[in-house]
């Protein structure tokens, strides 16, 4: 039996951490019951969406179950509640293949191969190398670099590249020198900053676009990077000075002593070929008008039908988060098929709030929420939501929610990336809790001046590309 090889003590802390976990979900989900019985002037379909919401909020908030599962639980209650009682079980399955999502997968699907057979080194190499040596100009190749990574590889997958690479770099310093604190730190807010920069980049800009296009305000592959990569290149140069200023170097020299990549292949190749076909097709949808999401479908199948990619390969690529993002989908078009988004926006007095003061607000929200649980899931709570703020236009709100939640990472928790950084113990909690913030705050006020300015003197923001 498995309960042979634990000790009694063992199991009894377990079972007790189980029995404490119970409850707490059970608490949370008693409160999304209850909340369905408060004298609210909402019909039946509402009250059953709100429930789920609330129970849904809470889970990804506490974690009390993987983010995962609560996105699944999402999608069945909606089809339960909502789908079977109207006849139209379709409308939430929907976004389970929404094109988002094939767009994310065709981006992972790349970003495992390309770490398979050594590009990413190669390519890192290629960028890093032409910094120098000086500390400050390495400092800015590693943050360029780590945030181009980023923008078409996962954030976590990017960050833990970048702090391989950087591994030998570190045991050049002594422990608790300041610019070594730097470079730990420039990886996971250069990872999280430069995943904003395409649709891709990150799960809350996936599920802007998504949002959007069920909204009829469809957003292109370039058309997000118009917008997005100005911004990022600033918040860039923004943490470089920042961190040069906090941590100044000591030393006027050292090198990066990259690992050596995997020997050239023919699977290389077919690598090199086929990202760079997929990223020129994605920036020229314009012109030949294929979508971005069937674009993303072509790397999957040279990769598997070529044998670069195996079913061992396939088993790398993050499920979890797929998932997390079509319950999220699946929630947002709950709200706003049952009208509860707009009921909760009507409950605010958002009318009389001038627009740029309503975006501050939102993003703080976000950028708060998102601290604390996965930015992906505060993408999912909070899009849908802004969407019916009427003083708001659809895109501009979208976009702020996912920018805020991005820039959300003053705690090791606040993303993967940070974890990452985290587990290397070159910085403390302090450090990520004091400097991420910081980063954060300048980061936000940036976005919302950006954003607002590109509303009011382009048309950006009203049709994007």
């Amino acid at each position: 039996m498995e309960f042979a090889r634990v000790g009694k003590s063992e199991f009894r802390v377990v079972f007790t951490l189980n029995w404490k976990k119970a409850l707490k979900t059970m608490l949370v989900l008693g409160l999304a019951v209850g909340v369905g019985f408060l004298p609210l002037e909402i019909d039946d379909a509402q009250r059953k969406c709100l429930m789920v919401f609330v129970g849904a909020a809470g889970l990804w908030i506490t974690e009390l179950i993987p983010p995962f599962a609560t996105a699944i639980m999402v999608i069945v209650l909606d089809v339960y509640l909502l789908g079977l009682p109207r006849g139209d079980v379709a409308t939430y399955l929907h976004p389970i293949s929404s094109p988002i999502l094939v767009l994310f997968f065709g981006g992972f699907i790349l970003a495992v191969a390309a770490t398979k057979h050594g590009f990413d080194v190669r390519l890192a190499r290629a960028f890093v190398k032409p910094f120098g040596t000086r500390p400050s100009m390495v400092l800015l190749g590693v943050i360029l670099t780590t945030a181009l990574f980023s923008m078409f590889m996962s954030n976590t997958a990017t960050a833990a590249m970048m702090i391989a690479i950087l591994a030998p770099v570190f045991r050049q310093f002594e422990e608790r020198e300041k610019f070594k604190r730097a470079l730990v730190l420039a990886v996971p807010f250069a990872a999280n900053i430069g995943g904003m920069g395409t649709i891709i980049g990150t799960p809350p800009n996936a599920v802007a676009a998504s949002v959007l296009e069920k909204s009829g305000h469809e957003v292109t592959f370039l058309g997000w990077m118009i917008l997005a990569v100005p911004i990022v290149l600033v918040l860039l140069l923004i943490l470089w000075a920042l961190l040069l200023a906090i941590f100044p170097p000591k030393r006027d020299r050292f090198d990066i002593l990259f690992p050596q990549p995997l020997n050239v292949t023919p699977a290389l190749g077919i690598v090199v070929v086929t990202f760079t076909i997929t990223v020129l097709m994605w920036l020229t949808a314009g012109l030949h008008h294929i979508p971005p999401a069937v674009t993303a479908l072509f790397p999957v199948m040279i990769f598997t039908a070529f044998g670069v990619l195996g079913r061992e390969d396939l088993r790398k690529i993050d499920w979890d988060i797929l998932i997390l993002v079509a319950g999220g989908l699946t929630l947002g078009v709950s709200m706003q098929n049952t009208g509860l988004s707009d009921w909760l926006m009507s409950q605010i007095p958002f009318g009389s709030i001038p627009q740029i003061l309503v975006l501050a607000v939102v993003a703080v929200i976000s950028i708060t929420i998102s601290n604390f649980m996965s930015n992906t899931a505060a993408s999912n709570l909070m899009i849908p939501i802004v969407m019916a703020i009427s003083s708001l236009t659809p895109t501009l709100g979208a976009i702020g929610v996912a920018f805020a939640c991005s820039l959300a990472m003053s705690l090791p928790i606040s993303t993967p990336p940070n974890a990452i950084a985290f587990a290397t113990r070159a910085v403390s909690t302090r450090d990520m809790a004091r400097f991420g913030t910081l980063i954060s705050v300048c980061g936000v006020v940036f976005v919302l001046v950006a954003l607002h300015l590109f509303y009011r003197f382009t048309n950006v923001l009203g049709e994007m590309p």
